[in-house]
Protein backbone atom coordinates (compact mmCIF):
# COMPACT_ATOMS: atom_id res chain seq x y z
CA UNK A 1 0.00 0.00 0.00
CA UNK A 2 1.27 3.07 -1.08
CA UNK A 3 1.74 5.80 1.62
CA UNK A 4 -0.65 8.45 -0.28
CA UNK A 5 -3.16 5.28 -0.06
CA UNK A 6 -2.33 4.85 3.88
CA UNK A 7 -3.24 8.20 4.59
CA UNK A 8 -6.53 7.87 3.01
CA UNK A 9 -7.66 4.58 5.03
CA UNK A 10 -6.50 6.45 7.80
CA UNK A 11 -8.54 9.40 7.24
CA UNK A 12 -11.07 7.24 6.10
CA UNK A 13 -11.39 5.39 9.05
CA UNK A 14 -11.25 8.16 11.76
CA UNK A 15 -14.26 9.79 10.02
CA UNK A 16 -16.10 6.48 9.67
CA UNK A 17 -15.96 6.12 13.73
CA UNK A 18 -16.89 9.84 14.74
CA UNK A 19 -20.00 9.51 12.19
CA UNK A 20 -21.17 6.36 13.18
CA UNK A 21 -20.49 7.36 16.79
CA UNK A 22 -23.94 6.51 17.98
CA UNK A 23 -24.21 3.28 16.22
CA UNK A 24 -23.84 0.17 18.77
CA UNK A 25 -21.72 -1.73 15.58
CA UNK A 26 -19.52 1.13 15.42
CA UNK A 27 -16.17 1.63 17.35
CA UNK A 28 -16.26 4.29 19.56
CA UNK A 29 -13.26 6.84 19.54
CA UNK A 30 -12.60 8.30 22.81
CA UNK A 31 -12.61 12.28 22.74
CA UNK A 32 -11.71 14.37 25.97
CA UNK A 33 -14.67 15.33 27.22
CA UNK A 34 -15.52 18.58 28.98
CA UNK A 35 -15.81 16.60 32.24
CA UNK A 36 -12.67 15.34 31.65
CA UNK A 37 -11.21 18.99 31.01
CA UNK A 38 -12.97 20.48 33.92
CA UNK A 39 -11.55 17.95 36.09
CA UNK A 40 -7.94 19.16 35.29
CA UNK A 41 -9.02 22.58 35.16
CA UNK A 42 -10.03 22.13 38.72
CA UNK A 43 -7.29 20.34 39.90
CA UNK A 44 -4.50 23.00 38.72
CA UNK A 45 -6.87 25.81 40.22
CA UNK A 46 -6.86 23.72 43.71
CA UNK A 47 -3.23 22.95 43.55
CA UNK A 48 -2.51 26.37 42.88
CA UNK A 49 -4.72 27.21 46.27
CA UNK A 50 -2.85 24.84 48.37
CA UNK A 51 0.18 25.66 47.43
CA UNK A 52 -0.14 29.49 49.37
CA UNK A 53 -1.46 27.35 52.32
CA UNK A 54 1.09 26.39 55.47
CA UNK A 55 1.55 22.55 55.63
CA UNK A 56 0.51 20.03 53.19
CA UNK A 57 -2.43 18.86 51.51
CA UNK A 58 -4.30 15.61 50.28
CA UNK A 59 -7.20 16.26 47.66
CA UNK A 60 -9.40 13.96 46.00
CA UNK A 61 -12.50 15.06 44.20
CA UNK A 62 -14.75 12.04 42.15
CA UNK A 63 -18.59 13.02 40.15
CA UNK A 64 -20.58 10.38 40.70
CA UNK A 65 -22.25 10.78 37.58
CA UNK A 66 -19.62 11.10 34.89
CA UNK A 67 -16.80 9.93 37.30
CA UNK A 68 -14.25 12.71 36.26
CA UNK A 69 -11.78 13.43 39.31
CA UNK A 70 -8.88 14.48 40.30
CA UNK A 71 -6.13 13.86 42.84
CA UNK A 72 -3.39 15.67 44.68
CA UNK A 73 -1.40 13.52 46.93
CA UNK A 74 -4.59 11.49 47.45
CA UNK A 75 -2.74 7.89 48.41
CA UNK A 76 -0.62 9.73 51.02
CA UNK A 77 -1.32 7.76 53.94
CA UNK A 78 -2.33 10.21 56.73
CA UNK A 79 -3.14 10.35 60.63
CA UNK A 80 -6.91 9.80 60.01
CA UNK A 81 -8.04 11.28 63.73
CA UNK A 82 -12.16 11.17 63.78
CA UNK A 83 -12.35 10.57 60.76
CA UNK A 84 -11.72 6.38 61.41
CA UNK A 85 -14.95 6.61 62.54
CA UNK A 86 -16.25 6.17 59.80
CA UNK A 87 -15.41 3.16 58.79
CA UNK A 88 -15.69 2.02 62.46
CA UNK A 89 -20.01 3.07 62.11
CA UNK A 90 -19.57 1.30 58.44
CA UNK A 91 -19.04 -1.78 60.06
CA UNK A 92 -21.45 -1.78 62.46
CA UNK A 93 -24.25 -1.21 60.11
CA UNK A 94 -23.15 -4.02 57.51
CA UNK A 95 -23.29 -6.06 60.73
CA UNK A 96 -26.48 -4.97 61.34
CA UNK A 97 -27.45 -5.80 58.03
CA UNK A 98 -25.83 -9.48 58.31
CA UNK A 99 -28.19 -9.78 61.33
CA UNK A 100 -25.00 -10.35 63.92
CA UNK A 101 -26.15 -7.28 65.39
CA UNK A 102 -29.30 -5.73 66.99
CA UNK A 103 -28.75 -1.51 66.53
CA UNK A 104 -31.71 -1.76 69.51
CA UNK A 105 -29.79 -3.15 71.37
CA UNK A 106 -28.18 -1.28 74.25
CA UNK A 107 -24.72 -0.89 76.14
CA UNK A 108 -24.45 0.94 79.97
CA UNK A 109 -21.73 3.08 79.82
CA UNK A 110 -19.26 2.28 82.73
CA UNK A 111 -16.91 4.47 84.51
CA UNK A 112 -14.07 2.67 82.51
CA UNK A 113 -15.38 3.80 79.27
CA UNK A 114 -15.67 6.89 79.76
CA UNK A 115 -12.75 8.69 76.99
CA UNK A 116 -12.38 12.48 78.83
CA UNK A 117 -10.99 14.12 76.04
CA UNK A 118 -11.82 15.78 72.85
CA UNK A 119 -15.54 16.22 71.64
CA UNK A 120 -18.77 14.49 72.54
CA UNK A 121 -21.52 14.77 75.51
CA UNK A 122 -21.33 11.57 77.09
CA UNK A 123 -17.99 12.46 78.65
CA UNK A 124 -19.69 14.92 80.61
CA UNK A 125 -22.63 12.28 82.01
CA UNK A 126 -22.45 9.71 84.78
CA UNK A 127 -21.37 6.92 84.15
CA UNK A 128 -24.54 4.07 84.64
CA UNK A 129 -26.32 5.08 81.07
CA UNK A 130 -27.70 3.31 78.96
CA UNK A 131 -27.75 3.40 75.18
CA UNK A 132 -28.75 2.05 72.23
CA UNK A 133 -26.04 0.87 69.31
CA UNK A 134 -27.96 3.46 66.95
CA UNK A 135 -28.04 6.06 69.45
CA UNK A 136 -24.43 5.79 69.85
CA UNK A 137 -23.68 5.45 66.40
CA UNK A 138 -25.36 8.88 65.70
CA UNK A 139 -23.31 10.42 68.71
CA UNK A 140 -20.24 9.11 67.11
CA UNK A 141 -21.07 10.80 63.71
CA UNK A 142 -22.99 13.98 64.66
CA UNK A 143 -20.83 15.15 67.48
CA UNK A 144 -17.71 12.57 67.08
CA UNK A 145 -18.21 11.37 70.50
CA UNK A 146 -15.09 9.26 71.27
CA UNK A 147 -16.92 7.71 74.33
CA UNK A 148 -19.46 6.70 72.07
CA UNK A 149 -16.91 5.44 69.29
CA UNK A 150 -14.90 3.22 71.84
CA UNK A 151 -17.45 1.80 73.29
CA UNK A 152 -19.31 0.23 69.53
CA UNK A 153 -15.18 -0.34 69.32
CA UNK A 154 -15.06 -2.89 71.77
CA UNK A 155 -18.36 -4.21 71.14
CA UNK A 156 -17.51 -5.46 67.27
CA UNK A 157 -14.04 -5.78 67.86
CA UNK A 158 -11.19 -3.83 66.38
CA UNK A 159 -9.87 -6.73 64.75
CA UNK A 160 -12.87 -7.74 63.04
CA UNK A 161 -13.61 -3.96 62.29
CA UNK A 162 -10.18 -4.44 59.90
CA UNK A 163 -10.88 -7.33 58.58
CA UNK A 164 -13.68 -6.13 57.10
CA UNK A 165 -12.35 -2.80 55.73
CA UNK A 166 -9.54 -4.87 54.49
CA UNK A 167 -12.18 -6.77 52.70
CA UNK A 168 -13.59 -4.28 50.89
CA UNK A 169 -10.39 -2.95 49.94
CA UNK A 170 -9.38 0.08 52.02
CA UNK A 171 -5.66 -0.72 51.84
CA UNK A 172 -4.42 2.57 53.02
CA UNK A 173 -6.68 2.26 56.29
CA UNK A 174 -5.20 0.71 59.60
CA UNK A 175 -7.70 1.76 62.49
CA UNK A 176 -5.33 0.74 65.36
CA UNK A 177 -2.46 3.48 64.61
CA UNK A 178 -5.43 5.70 63.17
CA UNK A 179 -3.92 5.60 59.70
CA UNK A 180 -5.83 5.87 56.28
CA UNK A 181 -5.44 8.19 53.01
CA UNK A 182 -8.08 10.18 51.21
CA UNK A 183 -8.30 7.58 48.55
CA UNK A 184 -9.63 4.88 50.72
CA UNK A 185 -12.05 7.44 52.32
CA UNK A 186 -13.74 8.08 48.84
CA UNK A 187 -13.84 4.28 48.33
CA UNK A 188 -15.96 4.08 51.85
CA UNK A 189 -18.30 6.81 51.43
CA UNK A 190 -18.56 5.79 47.59
CA UNK A 191 -19.63 2.16 48.81
CA UNK A 192 -22.14 3.91 51.62
CA UNK A 193 -23.92 6.06 49.35
CA UNK A 194 -24.26 3.32 47.01
CA UNK A 195 -26.06 1.35 49.51
CA UNK A 196 -22.93 -1.85 49.09
CA UNK A 197 -22.93 -1.21 52.93
CA UNK A 198 -26.07 -2.39 54.23
CA UNK A 199 -29.91 -2.08 53.29
CA UNK A 200 -31.31 0.41 51.78
CA UNK A 201 -33.72 1.85 55.09
CA UNK A 202 -30.24 1.63 56.81
CA UNK A 203 -28.04 3.20 53.99
CA UNK A 204 -30.54 6.58 54.33
CA UNK A 205 -30.19 6.10 58.12
CA UNK A 206 -26.60 6.01 58.51
CA UNK A 207 -26.26 8.84 55.86
CA UNK A 208 -28.45 11.14 57.73
CA UNK A 209 -25.72 10.82 60.58
CA UNK A 210 -23.15 12.57 58.25
CA UNK A 211 -25.59 15.78 57.87
CA UNK A 212 -25.74 18.84 60.30
CA UNK A 213 -22.95 17.72 62.54
CA UNK A 214 -21.57 19.97 65.18
CA UNK A 215 -18.76 20.60 62.81
CA UNK A 216 -20.06 22.28 59.56
CA UNK A 217 -17.03 24.59 59.28
CA UNK A 218 -15.51 23.31 56.62
CA UNK A 219 -16.78 21.48 53.60
CA UNK A 220 -20.39 22.72 54.01
CA UNK A 221 -19.75 26.44 55.47
CA UNK A 222 -19.45 28.56 52.13
CA UNK A 223 -22.09 26.24 50.09
CA UNK A 224 -25.59 27.51 49.17
CA UNK A 225 -28.32 26.68 51.37
CA UNK A 226 -30.11 23.35 50.89
CA UNK A 227 -26.51 21.40 49.68
CA UNK A 228 -26.67 18.23 51.46
CA UNK A 229 -23.12 17.40 52.68
CA UNK A 230 -22.88 13.75 54.45
CA UNK A 231 -19.33 14.25 55.49
CA UNK A 232 -16.92 13.56 58.65
CA UNK A 233 -14.34 16.07 60.14
CA UNK A 234 -11.41 15.14 61.78
CA UNK A 235 -8.60 16.66 64.15
CA UNK A 236 -5.52 16.03 64.70
CA UNK A 237 -1.88 17.00 66.13
CA UNK A 238 -0.93 19.58 63.43
CA UNK A 239 -4.38 18.60 60.76
CA UNK A 240 -7.65 19.10 60.33
CA UNK A 241 -10.24 17.08 57.83
CA UNK A 242 -13.20 17.12 56.22
CA UNK A 243 -14.34 14.26 54.18
CA UNK A 244 -17.45 13.55 52.32
CA UNK A 245 -20.00 13.65 49.72
CA UNK A 246 -21.97 17.00 48.33
CA UNK A 247 -25.11 16.53 46.71
CA UNK A 248 -27.21 19.50 45.21
CA UNK A 249 -30.10 18.05 43.38
CA UNK A 250 -28.94 15.41 40.80
CA UNK A 251 -25.66 16.24 41.38
CA UNK A 252 -23.83 14.50 43.79
CA UNK A 253 -19.96 13.96 43.93
CA UNK A 254 -16.76 13.30 46.73
CA UNK A 255 -14.72 15.50 48.17
CA UNK A 256 -12.02 15.05 50.59
CA UNK A 257 -9.42 17.21 51.93
CA UNK A 258 -7.01 16.46 54.62
CA UNK A 259 -4.01 17.95 56.24
CA UNK A 260 -0.80 17.72 57.75
CA UNK A 261 2.09 20.16 59.19
CA UNK A 262 -0.49 22.99 59.33
CA UNK A 263 1.51 24.31 63.06
CA UNK A 264 -0.67 26.31 64.76
CA UNK A 265 -2.95 26.86 61.83
CA UNK A 266 -6.08 25.37 62.66
CA UNK A 267 -8.42 28.24 62.01
CA UNK A 268 -6.68 29.28 58.78
CA UNK A 269 -6.87 25.31 57.48
CA UNK A 270 -10.60 25.16 57.88
CA UNK A 271 -11.10 28.19 55.82
CA UNK A 272 -8.63 26.71 53.34
CA UNK A 273 -11.04 23.57 53.12
CA UNK A 274 -14.24 25.56 52.82
CA UNK A 275 -12.93 27.80 49.73
CA UNK A 276 -11.52 24.59 47.83
CA UNK A 277 -15.46 23.36 48.52
CA UNK A 278 -17.05 26.56 46.91
CA UNK A 279 -14.09 26.76 44.39
CA UNK A 280 -15.49 22.99 43.35
CA UNK A 281 -19.09 22.91 44.08
CA UNK A 282 -19.30 26.56 41.69
CA UNK A 283 -17.81 24.58 39.25
CA UNK A 284 -19.56 21.88 38.75
CA UNK A 285 -21.86 23.78 36.28
CA UNK A 286 -19.22 24.15 34.01
CA UNK A 287 -18.75 20.16 34.05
Amino acid sequence: MTRRKLIGTIVFALFFMILGKNLDFVPKLSLPNTAARNAVSLRSDVTEYTQKQKGSYSVYYNNFQNNSSFGIDERQIIVSASVNKTPLIAVLYYLASKGEINLDSKITILEKDIQDYGTGSLRYEKPGGSYSLRNLAKLSLKQSDNTAAHVLGVRIGMDKIQKTIDEWGLTQTNMADNKTSNYDVYLLFRKIYNGEVTNAAHTQELLSFFTDSDFEDRLPALLPEGTIVYHKTGDAEGGVHDVGIIKNGENAYYLGVMTSDIGEEEGEAKRAIAEISKIIFERQKDK
